[in-house]
This record gives structure tokens, C-alpha cells and sequence, in this order.
């Protein structure tokens, strides 16, 4: 994917408070009340940010160095000589190499949380847009090793702290939320149901779908059938009466 293109799509998303958070913040009735921030809102929880044109330079450089390198073989040294900065200039931005990292795969989710959407968005109802997002977001994340870690993360110290940030949930959270918030208000969501649970499970869905397709070449149109027969069941015929 371009740069350009992240940064102009990544520009103007929304983030949400983290998932620890999120499920401290729901009414009792289960309906989320949580309000969508921009980036660098003074109440919104700390995370990895770059702001300037150095940190901007830094970030930029450091995707290079991943596609000559891969992820885990790019080191702070790579991208200090790539950006033309010396290694304490770049930890005045990151404090780390995983903390660049997370939010190179922060920016690269949010792009991809945006084609995602659209792609559900498309559908009639709740089931279907959680099917078409589940098969985007999967079919993506397992071709791009930096937002597999918002599905998948690994036992690395990268994936370690994906987890442990909440920075995984948080960006699965984001893709989620604008369907079961509308489901919700259309009484196609049965009331009391914990939204942290939902996610929880739709991520674990996820992870099926991604290893699934790897396991069988990209299979689509086959996933895409086991999904409409044995995860749709659960949001179908769920109407409040």
C-alpha cells in the first residue's frame, strides 16, 4: 500500500477508548455509549503518536526499511540510517521499536477498517455486514504482516504488546462498533448482550476465517458459505419485540 494513500484515508478516522475501557462503558441495557474521538484528543487515552514532519519522516522510513527487510528483521538502527537521524533523535518520538511499530500498524488498520466497513456497509443487515467485514478484514490481515497483529498477534514482544496495550481490541472495537450500534438502534441486536463479548467472539471468527484461507489458498467463496451457515444463525431472527 502507498504511503499516501494511509495517510490520506488514515487522516481523518475516528478512535475509540481502548476495549478495557469500552466494556466499562455500555448502558445496562447494552447499548455502547461510547463517543468517538479524533486522534489526539486531550481525554483520550495514551498511545504511540507522531506528530511533526520528523516523526512523519521516521514513520515513512521505517516502512521502507519493513519492505526491503520484513518486520521483524527492521531494526531502530535500519531506520535511524534510512530517515538520515541519529538513534537518540528517533526515541524522541519512539520510545521503542515496538512502539513505532504499533502505530505504523495503527495507521495501516484504520485504511483498512475503512474498506472493511464499506464492504459490510453494503449489505441488508446485520449478519451479512458482519460476514462481508469478517472476510475483508481477514482476507487483508493475513497479507499484510503488520495489521495481522490486530487479529492475530504472535508471541513476539510486538505482539506481546499489541495485547497487552489493548491496542488490538481497541482497532477491532473500531471495525465492529458502527454496525452493532445501528443494529442496536434498529432492535436487531437483543438487549443485555456484553459488546466486549462480541467482540471477543467475532475476533476469535476471524482468526478462523484468516488461518482458513492461508490453510486454503484465499477460498473466498467457500467461507463466505460456512459463515452464512453456521455464524449468521446468530444474528439472524433477533428482532426486540
Amino acid at each position: 500500500m502507498l504511503r499516501s494513500d494511509i495517510d490520506c484515508q488514515a487522516a481523518g478516522i475516528l478512535v475509540i477508548y481502548r476495549s478495557d475501557f469500552v466494556s466499562n462503558h455500555l448502558t445496562s441495557d447494552g447499548a455502547s455509549n461510547i463517543r468517538f474521538m479524533p486522534r489526539g484528543s486531550a481525554s483520550q487515552p495514551a498511545a504511540p503518536a507522531s506528530t511533526g514532519d520528523a516523526g512523519e519522516r521516521i514513520l515513512a522510513a521505517a516502512e521502507r526499511c519493513i519492505e526491503r527487510h520484513g518486520v521483524y528483521k527492521t531494526t531502530m538502527d535500519d531506520i535511524a540510517s534510512e530517515v538520515g537521524m541519529s538513534r537518540p533523535s528517533v526515541y524522541r518520538y519512539f520510545a521503542d521499536r515496538d512502539d513505532l511499530l504499533i502505530e505504523l500498524i495503527a495507521r495501516h488498520t484504520r485504511v483498512l477498517l475503512v474498506r472493511a466497513r464499506k464492504a459490510g456497509a453494503r449489505q441488508g443487515n446485520l449478519s451479512d455486514q458482519l460476514i462481508e467485514s469478517v472476510l475483508y478484514a481477514a482476507d487483508h490481515c493475513r497479507r499484510d504482516p503488520l495489521t495481522r497483529h490486530v487479529i492475530d498477534p504472535d508471541a513476539t514482544s510486538l505482539g506481546r504488546r499489541v495485547r497487552s496495550s489493548g491496542t488490538s481490541e481497541m482497532l477491532a472495537a473500531e471495525l465492529w462498533e458502527p454496525f452493532l450500534d445501528a443494529a442496536f438502534v434498529n432492535n436487531e441486536l437483543p438487549r443485555g448482550l456484553s459488546r466486549s463479548d462480541i467482540h471477543v467472539w467475532l475476533r476469535s471468527v476471524a482468526i478462523m476465517v484468516m488461518r482458513g484461507l492461508e490453510d486454503e489458498e484465499g477460498d473466498l467463496k467457500r467461507y463466505r458459505s460456512l459463515l452464512r451457515r453456521f455464524f449468521a444463525p446468530a444474528f439472524a431472527g433477533q428482532t426486540n419485540k
